[in-house]
């Protein structure tokens, strides 16, 4: 209607024009006649700008009407509609379980956010053609793009001041940072220092009325709960009622974000969350993140946070030269939008602190010297001190005015980085508030400074104590008033960290590999045990033991512990190291006891004798050795993938005649030789006695199967091209070797250096096109803190965070090496031992029917001192200076080498990929651990191994990296051919996996389970599931809900709920791939996910926030936008 009126207006105008040009026609005359073409020119001129005006308005009007219908679709599921409805229903139904809004997430739009704040954004537009998704959602369209920014950024530390200016509301709120483990264990942190930080927090909330306090971490909150007495809980819970306790993101730990998979992520965020909802109650759950001291921070948390309904956030490690740019433009408080967020992803609003570290000396104002003075626990009495030399003063009736006017002087300095009038400063530090002291000291001297400066009404300020949602809420006020001002959106992430100078904290996405690879290594042992239990829980309609369940909690937490961002990062004391390895091992056998008895359960075998995992730990400081199957025995196996998989199994057995017996016979078994590496003499060695069984086999999705272990006469013998001297079992032919050499099966090839024995060129033999690798080491030194900055600042070493290279990388020299090829009908491997003093040991795998080589890589640098180990492609891919690596295993981010900033600040966090590309080439390499990875020039890709450094660089962890251990990296190599000419855009921020990458990063994490069962009868299999789900959705887990923990004479037991939490991930396929899945069933399967089909003998499934914390409507189908990672609550 708006667009018709406004043409009729426009044809009236040109009428009327041409008539008054008429008009005044009527002269004649040369000049006339010139003055009339002029007045046609200039005619036609209008009429061309009308159009064009026309055209725009007709565009202004569209979106006008878009936005219109988004306003009215708004107001369909507005929050403060909804939080009315709830809080009647409350008042009626007290003892009924809160249902409460949760956030809106793409298109799925009968739920409402949690923040009214978020409503600006649109929802995504339908998207029928899955391939077309990439070409939609990988450009961010935000105010402010990290990766354009540090293009532009110079990235240099000046000695800058801070002007004033009036109006302030400030927000003072007490905390106390409690790291699970860092220069002391866990429980040496509980029982030495958190636990007084809790019991002062239960005495002194009580005692003061306006005090507050803000708490994080539930792994240390659960720990001193058990302890209370019911009148103590009682009045904690009265706390967070009454706004006075709040408790802020919820996790079991505060995660670190450069290392950890999103896996783990989910797994600490729902523990700690679910602690919250069994035992605090609705009062107390979550509303706003805090994330202080990880060091770098990644999108994949808000992601994850917004779908648990929490969209406000403070933030503390951003690179300074980020935080100082940010500040001149008053930026330091922005919606974060997902680099795929401007397709209705809800933003998600943070605050960065604009000053060095979160403590006391560095968050009132810009002047640590004058700020130390108002950190109470600084008083003699409180037994730490001011590193400026001036002490603060108790504060009294005669130097309150002095003393007010030196803080109300920082606030104010502190006001012109941001927006808007509201700021707020922590009052506290890393275990603060052990002591009844400093609880008094600060609680009564800032009283007296607010009575002060709020008696004031020139200064025109209000103080006072105040949880972390007061702040938002008076923030909310500011910025809904007349002279507030909206805050811009922000899209990309914020690493590599940097605290001063050259100083990148790029070490930690290296540092202790060995544990690094065990976290893995336990999230694929409790993810599948948490989808085994929860599948053999439903089979016996809730009734699983109630102590499997135990162990399973057990595991949880051990995995959740280590998401600390001192746990993953390996930025810890040695003995805490050790101790955090010793309950991952626990944790480890606790899952493969959960996995016995729920896989007994689903295959219905009679049996009490416990199975156990295909390999073993001795202790947490060896790799596993592989337990050998004696014929006779049964071979368990359970695919944890929601879709069909056609893949290799291998394990080791007694005999050399060994097969497998199945229903329908399994027709492709192959029989090698195993070959181990032996430290001592540095070389490769034949296991005696012992041989690998390699068989094709096809799973359904999540099905378990038993096989049995028989003689065969039908089981081929592999052949052997050897480059040593080893000798083999006659069984086995071999044959000796010299010069390059290649090893294929029927989708890729790879080439060899026959002097080394490691990979020179990949081949997909789709289009024959080789891809040069060149793969070789290369070696840091450690730089020594020799000078002193232009700014007058003191270097430091390198140590455990920082990664600081004493120049360019050096090229180990080549070496010529043993190497063993085995080859058969179902596998293909290379051995090859290229570094004798590193005692390297590399392993490649080809297995029939897969587009990729697998890569893994045994290292010990015990040898070395202040060295940093690297592995280097130096590819024919023509990358120029871009390059892709994943955020935490959910998404891949575009990264852009940074000629003005040093080595060290190029590398980023590879938690479970990198690629390059051009136009015709992609080259991926999977990653099953984190690490560091950067491209420092086109075509490379360069990933660290590990690093031996005898320094501590001054940060806090007072000692250098020297416990190293023989330590094994996965990694899978896919060469992917393109699609000509559809190069990844230049706009685009994010990047996509293909069909074939999916596939591959997650059959890397999440291989077969093998189990060593006992003799059955025949083979038996179990399909779990009726339903095979899309290529695009992955069930990230299965988890059984917990009940409410009881606590009784220091023990404790949980047991499970008769429900459980599907949680999905969509991802996003590029298409541009011309490599093909194995098996395509997945692509026949409907984006919907019907639980009920899924698993029959379900009772009901409804939509929930990510951590169960709200719930909404019951529903028989389910959809998920692109890249969304949200849960379904299913009941049995």
């Amino acid at each position: 209607m708006g667009k018709r009126n406004f043409y009729i207006i426009l044809s009236l105008g040109v009428f009327l024009t041409v008539s008054l040009y008429l008009y005044n026609g009527i002269e004649t005359g040369a000049e006339a006649i010139a003055k009339r073409q002029q007045y046609v020119d200039d005619l036609r001129r209008k009429i061309g700008n009308l159009e064009h005006v026309a055209e725009e308005n007709g565009r202004t009007i569209d979106r006008l009407e878009q936005q219109v219908r988004q306003a009215k679709f708004e107001k369909s599921v507005d929050f403060d509609e909804e939080k009315e409805k709830t809080e009647e229903k409350e008042q009626v139904r007290e003892q009924e379980k809160e249902v409460a809004p949760v956030p809106v997430r793409g298109n799925r739009g009968e739920l409402a956010h949690v923040h009214q704040v978020q409503k600006h954004i649109r929802p995504t537009p339908p998207m029928a053609d899955v391939c077309g998704l990439r070409e939609n959602i990988s450009a961010p369209h935000s105010d402010l793009q990290m990766l354009d920014l540090y293009d532009i950024w110079k990235f240099e530390n000046p000695d800058e001041k801070v002007k004033s200016i009036p109006r302030l509301e400030v927000v003072v709120i007490p905390h106390s940072h409690c790291d699970p483990g860092w220069i002391m264990t866990f429980d040496e942190y509980y029982n030495r220092q958190t636990r007084n930080i809790l019991d002062g927090m239960a005495k002194h909330l009580g005692e003061k009325d306006e005090m507050r306090f803000i708490y994080a971490e539930i792994s240390f909150f659960e720990t001193w709960w058990r302890d209370q007495s019911e009148e103590i809980r009682k009045k904690v819970k009265g706390y967070l009622e009454a706004g006075k306790l709040e408790i802020v993101t919820g996790g079991w730990v505060m995660t670190d974000e450069a290392n950890a998979h999103y896996y783990s992520m989910v797994t600490e965020l729902f523990e700690g969350h679910e602690w919250i909802q069994n035992h605090l109650g609705k009062k107390a759950i979550p509303k706003a993140h805090w994330s202080i001291d990880p060091f770098g921070l990644s999108p994949s948390l808000p992601h994850l946070l917004t779908s648990a309904n929490i969209t406000n956030a403070v933030l503390q490690r951003v690179h300074y030269s980020v935080k100082r740019e940010l500040a001149l433009k008053k930026n330091l408080e922005f919606y974060w939008r997902q680099l795929f967020g401007s397709t209705g992803y809800p933003d998600f609003r943070s605050h960065i602190m604009p000053f060095y570290s979160y403590d006391i000396p560095h968050t009132c104002g810009p002047e640590p010297s004058v700020c130390c003075q108002f950190d109470f626990r600084r008083m003699p009495e409180g037994g730490k001190s001011c590193d400026w030399g001036i002490p603060p003063q108790k504060i009294t009736d005669e130097n309150v005015a002095q003393r007010a006017q030196m803080i109300y002087d920082q606030y104010r300095k502190k006001s012109q980085l941001f927006k808007n009038s509201v700021i707020f400063q922590p009052l506290g530090d890393d275990f603060r508030y052990d002591i009844e002291f400093e609880w008094n000291s600060q609680y009564e001297n800032y009283k007296k400074l607010f009575e002060y400066m709020n008696s004031k009404p020139e200064w025109n300020v209000h103080a006072q104590f105040g949880t972390l949602s007061d702040y938002f809420k008076k923030l909310d006020a500011a910025i809904s008033s007349e002279s507030g001002e909206k805050l811009p959106t922000l899209s990309g992430d914020f690493f590599t960290y940097a605290d001063r100078d050259d100083h990148y904290w790029s070490g930690y996405f290296t540092s202790r590999p060995f544990y690094k690879q065990l976290d893995r290594v336990l999230q694929h042992y409790l993810r599948s045990a948490e989808i085994a239990f929860s599948l053999a829980n439903v089979e016996e309609e809730g009734m699983m033991d109630a102590k499997v369940f135990e162990k399973l909690v057990t595991a949880r937490r051990a995995l959740s512990l280590f998401q600390h961002h001192d746990g993953v990062t390996g930025t810890a004391k040695d003995h805490v190291v050790l101790d955090y390895g010793q309950k991952m091992i626990d944790a480890l056998n606790a899952c493969e006891e959960v996995l016995s008895e729920s896989l007994i359960v689903l295959l219905g075998i009679d049996s009490t004798q416990k199975m156990g995992m295909d390999e073993k730990r001795v202790n947490e400081n060896l790799l596993p050795e592989k337990r050998v199957y004696k014929v006779g025995q049964n071979v368990v196996l359970f695919n944890t993938l929601s879709r069909n998989r056609n893949e290799p199994i291998c394990i080791q057995v007694d005999s050399v005649d060994a097969g497998i017996e199945a229903d329908p016979p399994i027709t492709k078994q192959q029989i090698s030789p195993v070959l181990q590496y032996n430290e001592e003499i540095k070389k490769l060695v034949v296991k005696e006695g012992v041989f690998e069984l390699c068989f094709a086999v096809s799973m359904g999705p999540m099905e378990s199967m038993s096989l049995k272990l028989v003689k065969s006469t039908t089981t081929t013998k592999s052949e052997i091209r050897t480059h040593s001297d080893l000798k083999f079992d006659s069984n086995f032919k071999s044959s000796s070797t010299s010069g390059d050499f290649t090893v294929e099966n029927d989708k890729v090839k790879a080439e060899f250096d026959g002097e080394n024995g490691m990979i020179k060129k990949a081949t997909s033999l789709v289009d024959n096109k080789s891809i040069e690798l060149n793969s070789h080491y290369v070696h840091y030194g450690a730089r020594k803190a020799r000078r002193k900055f232009a700014n007058g600042n003191e270097d430091n070493p390198a140590g455990a965070y920082l990664f600081l290279p004493d120049g360019e990388a050096r090229e180990l020299k080549k070496q010529e090496s043993d190497w063993v090829v085995v080859e058969g009908d179902v596998v293909r491997k290379v051995f090859t031992t290229p570094i004798n003093d590193l005692k390297i040991l590399q392993t490649y795998t080809l297995y029939q029917g897969l587009p990729w080589i697998d890569l893994d890589n045994e290292v010990d640098v015990r040898s070395k001192e202040n060295f940093e180990l690297a592995l280097r492609f130096s590819t024919s891919v023509s990358s120029g200076d871009e390059f892709f690596t994943d955020l935490n295993g959910m998404q891949m981010i575009k990264r852009r080498r940074q000629a003005k900033l040093p080595t060290q600040a190029n590398f980023y966090p590879m938690s479970a990929g990198v690629y390059i590309e051009d136009e015709a080439t992609r080259l991926t390499i999977h990653s099953a651990q984190a690490l560091g990875v950067s491209s420092l020039s086109s075509g490379q890709i360069e990933i660290m191994l590990d690093r031996r450094l005898s320094s501590d660089d001054n940060r806090g962890l007072q000692q250098g990296v020297r416990d190293n251990k023989r330590t094994v990296a996965h990694f899978r190599i896919v060469a992917e051919p393109m699609s000509p000419g559809a190069s990844n855009k230049k706009e685009e921020r994010v990047g996509f996996h293909s069909h074939v990458g999916h596939l591959a990063t997650w059959s890397l994490h999440y291989p077969v389970i093998k189990m060593m069962g006992e003799t059955t009868p025949k083979p038996i299999s179990s399909k779990n599931v009726e339903q095979e789900l899309n290529c695009d959705l992955h069930m990230v887990t299965f988890r059984s809900l917990a009940s409410p923990t009881t606590y009784e004479a220091n023990e404790r037991s949980t047991a499970a709920e008769k429900k459980a939490a599907m949680v999905m991930h969509r991802v996003v396929p590029d298409c541009r791939s011309r490599l093909t899945l194995p098996n395509t069933s997945c692509l026949l399967s409907g984006l919907e996910i019907e639980p009920l089909k899924l698993i029959s003998t379900l009772k009901s499934a409804r939509q929930t926030t990510l951590t169960n914390l709200y719930e909404g409507q019951e529903s028989e189908e389910f959809k998920l936008q692109p890249n969304d990672v949200s849960s379904i609550l299913v009941s049995f």
